[in-house]
């Protein structure tokens, strides 16, 4: 039968199907392992590091997050709002020059072992005898004030999350923290729980509206655009007049763009070039904020902050 004379369905029947791709085995093997570790995850520092969970491949129900950072200018893998959260605060703590989430305890036969060693049950992945690669939520790099770098590890957990779980999981939640805990004291690395209830939540949520000022164009961070800021700030009295008052006279001062002027005064809120009170009240532009500014050699010698 000529071609231009085959009804469809025997051309439909003709057709090749192409053979399906066969389904990506999600069962854990320590050849999968050994291929991340050599493909470099987990490892690096600042830009360089690649976190050893990504949020593509993590179920939190809505609640992970992916950041560009502005502090190390990379994505930043969160598995929850509490880490979200906290990642922020680290950010804006001047002592803090890098933080890598997701950090994972390797090798893990020696978290294996660290278990064995307290007769707890070693972590393995389901449905295997493969010891479990732990992690930390945050590994990070602090300078002190005489400028000597040290490292500290934190693991965020919810308070409620605890309490709400079964005897049997609260036991197991432990058991690995103490794992964690001694891994890391074998490297001289102080580790510590941080319990997200007990955050400022009044300072979260401050510093989420300074974050978002934290980058902005460098022709409004001159020298003379702060100058002329501190200077109307000097002479006035912060707490007394609404924040957006004192915007406006900022702008009419310094010949500039009420937006202009307040991304800059943001901006040196999150910089730390002004200061604010940030756990007593919620950054509102109807309502007073007393501001303190400091100065240059002040603000280059650094305060070291204590919120890791």
């Amino acid at each position: 039968m000529p071609r231009h004379l085959r009804s469809p369905v025997s051309q439909m029947n003709q057709v090749k199907s192409s053979p399906r791709k066969r389904a990506r085995s999600k069962v854990v093997t320590q050849e999968k392992i050994d291929k991340r570790i050599a493909a470099g995850d987990g490892q690096g520092v600042r830009e360089e590091y690649v976190p050893w969970i990504k949020v593509r491949a993590f179920a939190s129900h809505g609640t992970s997050h992916i950041v560009p950072g502005v502090k190390v200018h990379r994505a930043h893998h969160l598995l929850s709002n509490a880490e979200y959260h906290y990642h922020v605060i680290l950010e804006h703590d001047r002592s803090i020059i890098d933080i890598r989430e997701q950090f994972p305890l390797l090798p893990a036969v020696e978290t294996h072992a660290i278990a064995s060693s307290l007769n707890i049950r070693p972590p393995v992945y389901p449905g295997t005898s493969i010891p479990l690669v732990l992690t930390t939520d945050f590994l990070i790099t602090q300078v002190d004030s005489a400028g000597k770098e040290r490292l500290v590890a934190r693991s965020m957990k919810y308070a409620k999350e605890i309490e709400d779980a079964s005897k049997a999981e609260q036991d197991r939640l432990l058991e690995k923290l103490e794992i964690e805990r001694l891994f890391w004291a074998r490297r001289d690395i102080e580790w510590k729980l941080v319990l997200y209830e007990r955050l400022s939540q009044v300072r979260i949520r401050n510093l989420l509206i300074l974050r978002s000022y934290a980058l902005i164009s460098p022709a409004l961070v001159t020298e003379k655009n702060i100058s002329r800021m501190l200077e109307v700030i000097s002479a006035a009295r912060t707490e007394e007049i609404p924040l957006k008052t004192l915007l406006l006279k900022m702008a009419k001062s310094l010949y500039m763009e009420y937006m202009g002027v307040k991304c800059l005064f943001f901006h040196l809120l999150w910089v730390g070039m002004l200061k604010i009170d940030l756990n007593s009240k919620i950054i509102e532009l109807s309502k007073p904020l007393h501001v303190e500014e400091m100065n240059l050699i002040e603000f280059s010698s650094g305060e070291v902050s204590r919120h890791a």
